[in-house]
């Protein structure tokens, strides 16, 4: 989700946003878990089953109930957030930019003039359109 920020800051010429990594907010928490369960399990050679009423049973439920916030609160509350901001900085979805079978990946340009249905893409997939025989590709980074 960060090199979508930054191509906001910079004002790119258009910007992917897939939308399904908005998901990915609720993973943070639930790794933490897994790595303090793991290192736990490794240590004592036991399986992570802690009491009821422990410090570790607290914070495995608390990242738990983390990453359910972040999923059902946060993730939706983001992909609201970047859609005002796009729409607010005059960017337009362009449908046409979008590869087949990627619902969830939208692309937003500053102009008209860069959606178009592409020919072809680079090595880097940036979309490309032959007009009047040059190759002219959008530069998905700027």
């Amino acid at each position: 989700m960060l090199p979508i920020y930054g191509q906001i800051w910079r004002q790119a010429s258009a910007i992917e946003v897939p939308y399904m990594a908005f998901g990915l907010l609720m993973a943070p928490p639930v790794m933490l878990a897994c790595v303090v369960a793991s290192a736990f399990a490794i240590c004592t050679g036991k399986k992570f089953a802690p009491p009821a009423k422990s410090g570790l049973a607290k914070f495995e439920t608390g990242m738990m109930k983390t990453s359910v916030y972040a999923l059902v609160l946060i993730a939706p509350l983001a992909a609201i957030a970047t859609t005002l901001t796009l729409n607010a900085l005059d960017y337009t979805t362009c449908p046409q930019l979008r590869k087949s079978g990627s619902a969830w990946q939208t692309y937003w340009v500053s102009h008209p003039g860069f959606c178009f249905v592409p020919d072809s893409y680079t090595e880097n997939k940036w979309p490309c359109k032959k007009v009047e025989g040059k190759k002219l590709c959008l530069n998905m980074d700027e």
